[in-house]
């Protein structure tokens, strides 16, 4: 190392930076909660088992619950070379009521009370993405329902295909992402296991009860094997990979919008408080929020592939690798939260221009299918139809015409199989002829938009 004393990394010392290697409190505070209330439920066991007495209860809540009045007034000193917030409340707890403390740990490791901090965070904050998803797709629906008679271009390559209403992409992204909602409940479920009891990985000694702990701390299942319980960390991948599918999902929805909003489009109009200016030029609204969601979704792929990587070559049973196990999937949860809560609020004052959507739809040849089908219908193949009508719209954009603008004497010049309801092709008439289940028509919009509803409320009451 240099000796040179302006090399500001030449004066730190071993002693002072391996604290801060090993310490995770600064990821941990954010579990504070958690780990008092694990403690706090920890203690009522002990006592309720007779291996301490009520009154040492009674000082070891008041202990912890005074700890966290301390840290939620900001009066709470951390001490980094404590490694994490376990061992930081459990020295503050024998400053305060003394050996009394020390009865705390008994049949309890790190490793079990960490991995149940863990869960109960994560669960905590499951709960709440799931509200917020579960809203966004309410104002989804409201506002498909709002805009179900809207005709606008569909689009495959980015290129005009057909039209339908615009409720259909709606109601298309409600589709998507109500299996994200399923998985984010199906992560909760797998993050209800109580390992709380399985100590450093073998089991503990005492006669312990973890039917109350699990009562207590509100987890519905209990862990079945003690090695497992305190090594794997299969929950907080689901975390993280229920968080990228609905990152995936947002950064697309954001993409769209965000293509719907350019002059060149014109669709939407993003409320203001969602865009920002440029420092030069002063008539732009740049679509931010969007923008941040998009490239947000990099992070949160990232600390998934992060943990997958740490967890992959990991012997059983405890690893000081695992201390890395929840950083990316807090901060990714997060990110997935402050989205959800944008796309949300966007939804419900974003604005549509359904005259430019119609006028997009209008000035196209999104029905050469409707055509090709109206010839199938008169029983050639539809490959031979297709043909047809392909190099008609051809010989159509060199003339800077569309199909639908033709009479119907010109339609007898391309195929006698032609008749006068050829003219009754139109854009709702080709909407509602898809009333397949899934599809674009007015009435599948419908049952769409009830089927969605009762799917919520089925979710609530679960």
């Amino acid at each position: 190392m240099s000796k040179d004393k302006n090399n500001k990394t030449s004066s730190i010392q071993g002693e002072d930076i391996f604290g801060e290697f090993t310490s995770s409190f600064k990821t941990d505070i954010q579990m504070y909660k958690e780990d008092i209330y694990v403690s706090t439920a920890y203690s009522k066991m002990l006592a309720k088992i007779s291996l301490i007495t009520d009154s040492e209860n009674k000082k070891i809540v008041k202990g912890l619950r005074d700890i966290q009045k301390e840290i939620e007034a900001d009066k709470f000193i951390w001490d980094s070379k404590l490694e994490d917030i376990h061992l930081n409340i459990e020295k503050s707890l024998y400053d305060k009521i003394g050996e009394i403390a020390g009865k705390l740990h008994f049949g309890r490791s790190r490793n079990d009370q960490i991995a149940t901090d863990v869960r109960l965070y994560f669960k905590n904050r499951i709960s709440i993405v799931i509200t917020e998803l579960s809203d966004l797709l309410s104002e989804i629906i409201k506002v498909s329902e709002k805009n179900i008679t809207v005709i606008m271009p569909g689009y495959t390559h980015l290129q005009k295909g057909q039209p339908v209403l615009l409720s259909q992409y709606l109601m298309g992204y409600f589709s998507m992402l109500s299996r994200d909602l399923d998985r984010f409940y199906n992560c909760y479920e797998n993050l209800d296991v109580l390992p709380l009891g399985s100590g450093a990985f073998a089991g503990v000694s005492i006669p312990i009860d973890r039917d109350y702990l699990a009562k207590e701390l509100g987890f519905s299942k209990i862990s079945s094997n003690s090695i497992d319980s305190v090594s794997s960390r299969d929950h907080i991948l689901d975390v993280l990979y229920s968080s990228s599918t609905l990152m995936i999902n947002l950064s697309r929805i954001s993409e769209e919008f965000i293509i719907w909003s350019t002059s060149e489009f014109g669709f939407i109009k993003i409320p203001e408080k969602f865009t920002t200016g440029s420092s030069i030029m002063p008539q732009k609204k740049n679509p931010d929020y969007l923008e941040l969601i998009r490239g947000k979704s990099g992070g949160v792929f990232g600390n998934l592939m992060g943990l997958m990587s740490t967890l992959k070559a990991l012997p059983f049973t405890y690893n000081r690798d695992l201390q890395e196990d929840r950083f990316g999937a807090i901060e990714s949860v997060k990110t997935v939260f402050e989205s959800l809560n944008v796309l949300k609020n966007m939804f419900s004052e974003i604005s549509f221009n359904k005259e430019k959507m119609l006028e997009a739809s209008d000035n196209s040849d999104i029905l050469a299918t409707d055509f090709a089908d109206y010839l199938a219908y008169k029983k050639i193949p539809f490959r031979d139809a297709y043909k047809i009508i392909k190099k008609v719209s051809s010989k159509l954009v060199k003339e800077k015409k569309h199909i639908h603008e033709l009479t119907f004497e010109e339609f007898k010049e391309i195929s006698d199989l032609f008749e006068k309801d050829v003219t009754e092709i139109t854009l709702s008439s080709s909407i509602e002829k898809r009333d397949s289940v899934g599809g674009t028509a007015t009435k599948s919009l419908q049952n769409q938009i009830k089927d969605g509803k009762k799917y919520l409320s089925t979710k609530k009451n679960a």
